[in-house]
């Protein structure tokens, strides 16, 4: 008896291991062969709900997974790319796709797994390009999937023997939610909703498990498989945390509205078809279909629950140009006007990263870490466009006077993105001193607190001087820049003095040392940008 526990344990992990690693050469070899179309088909077809349910559908049909779906989804709203409401159209549609891995498995072609395995390995010893490599990929991802299959269901096999196996199921029939819960939590612990169900439906090929349980599990399977989406959410974006509670709402309502529907559900697959597995394949898609559109119309409700149950008030950050017009270069003066204000929009979004960044060193405040990426990105992307719309203007037939101004803006707009990525910079020293619990003296607090009040009032100045071309404003802030260089060899020297009187602790030295560099090099850009306006005409 004990042998017999043994075989059907290392059957039944063993070919879930097969399994899971199968789908994971599978979804790398696809997702590769993709290249990174898989987001920017998410990014240009969600427009509508219904394409958005079509976008989901096929890419997680074709990478196998809604987990990778929806772990995209999530990354694609952290970065501002995509909306709520979008995002939960992709993953209505990310629950159909899945499916697709259910009817496959339905298929009993455990036999022709060591073939598939044969041809992917071949493949892989022939591949001299990628494309093929990924083909190999491919082939032994589907092989060991398969042969997993077949392990799984020759190892389920003895469980009829066990009769607590057996009234464990049979109570799964009879009280529908301990399937859902035990599908759901299963299905949780592994993170695979189409690892679930495969087990499910070797189970059924060995005619050990029936219909009523099988499709209780998979609901629950249906709501455990959220658990990844949500860990992936964790310390991103607002709207990412909500895009993942949506997904397990979602899912969990499904689970509510066909509950006592279970019945009919059977009915329509035992009609359907005559072989159990077939039936658990079609009860999966069904249900999910069903869920999906009936849903649909409530889209905006859903949003509206989300919002009231994951509250918080979300940055939104406009990452493209607002006054660039390539319809405007024909007009050099205007195009110039246009891309002075440009400018002054992308010196405004760094004031706010620098103050967000040292707010953020200073007192510990976490929310703020998110928004000085995003707007990191946005202040990288108006660059971009603005060093192309610039090169543009310096190409046609200008005057010196404006070649000179444009020479002005190349400059300007540099020192302006350096000063987001040292903003940038202060907010990943936050992190490590955050995750570190580090915390420095009040001596040593003190003195970043002058240095950073110092670094912004001059990069406020330049910013001023610039945008009213005062040269009185830019001479203050030149004359800040000299006595902010003052302060951090100052400080630095107190700070050694510090460490060797074991009055701070030394993993702080460093980070504290890095801050006053970064600050030192804002104050460096404030002065540039100062100098460009007392040099001018």
């Amino acid at each position: 008896m004990e042998n017999l526990a043994l075989n059907i344990l290392f059957g039944l992990v063993g070919g879930l291991a097969l399994f899971l690693y199968g789908m994971k050469l599978l979804s790398e070899g696809l997702q590769k062969a993709a290249g990174n179309k898989l987001k920017t088909i998410f990014e240009h077809l969600t427009s509508r709900p219904i394409k958005g349910i079509m976008t989901g559908a096929f890419i997680t049909s074709l990478v196998q997974s809604s987990s990778i779906t929806t772990v995209t989804l999530v990354g694609l709203i952290n970065a501002g790319l995509i909306t709520l409401t979008q995002a939960i159209t992709v993953i209505m549609g990310a629950n159909i796709g899945t499916t697709i891995t259910a009817q496959l498995v339905a298929f009993k072609i455990g036999k022709y797994s060591l073939p598939i395995i044969a041809m992917g390995t071949l493949f892989l010893f022939l591949a001299k390009k990628k494309k093929y490599y990924y083909l190999a990929q491919i082939f032994l991802g589907f092989g060991i999937l398969f042969l997993g299959m077949d392990i799984m269901g020759k190892g389920a096999a003895p469980l009829r023997e066990f009769p607590f196996f057996i009234d464990m199921l049979i109570s799964f029939g009879e009280i529908v939610l301990l399937g859902v819960l035990a599908g759901a939590f299963f299905t949780a612990i592994i993170q695979s909703s189409s690892a679930t169900t495969a087990l499910v439906i070797s189970l059924s090929m060995e005619n050990i498990i029936g219909i009523k349980a099988a499709v209780a599990i998979i609901i629950g399977a249906n709501i455990g498989t959220c658990v990844t989406a949500l860990l992936a959410s964790i310390s991103t974006s607002l709207s990412a945390r909500r895009a993942a509670f949506a997904h397990t709402l979602f899912n969990i309502l499904g689970a509510v509205i066909f509950l006592p529907l279970i019945n009919i559900l059977i009915k329509i697959t035992t009609f359907l078809s005559g072989e159990l597995p077939r039936q658990i394949a079609n009860a999966h898609t069904i249900f999910n279909i069903t869920t999906t559109f009936l849903m649909v119309p409530f889209i905006p409700l859903l949003v509206i629950a989300v919002k009231k149950l994951v509250p918080g008030k979300e940055h939104k950050v406009d990452h493209d140009t607002k006054f660039l017009d390539k319809r405007l270069l024909n007009t050099p003066a205007i195009a110039i006007a246009q891309a002075n204000k440009e400018m002054q929009r992308m010196a405004s979004l760094t004031i706010e990263m620098l103050e967000e960044s040292t707010k953020t060193f200073l007192e510990n405040k976490k929310d703020m870490i998110q928004l000085v990426s995003k707007k990191e990105e946005a202040v990288d992307n108006i660059h971009n466009q603005m060093d192309y719309y610039l090169k543009k203007i310096s190409e046609s037939s200008i005057t010196k006077q404006q070649s000179k101004k444009v020479a002005d803006l190349f400059h300007v707009i540099n020192d302006i993105e350096r000063v987001g990525d040292h903003a940038t910079n202060l907010i990943e020293l936050a992190e490590k001193k955050l995750d570190a619990k580090l915390h420095f003296s009040k001596q040593a607090q003190e003195e970043l607190e002058i240095v950073s009040d110092e670094t912004i009032k001059s990069y406020k100045l330049a910013i001023q001087a610039m945008n009213k071309k005062d040269k009185k404003l830019a001479m203050e802030a030149s004359k800040l820049e000299d006595k902010i260089d003052d302060q951090v060899e100052r400080f630095e020297m107190n700070h050694l003095k510090r460490l060797k009187k074991k009055a701070c602790n030394p993993a702080l030295g460093i980070v504290f040392v890095e801050v006053l560099k970064n600050l030192e090099r804002v104050s460096d850009h404030a002065n540039n940008i100062a100098s460009s306006v007392i040099l001018s005409n």
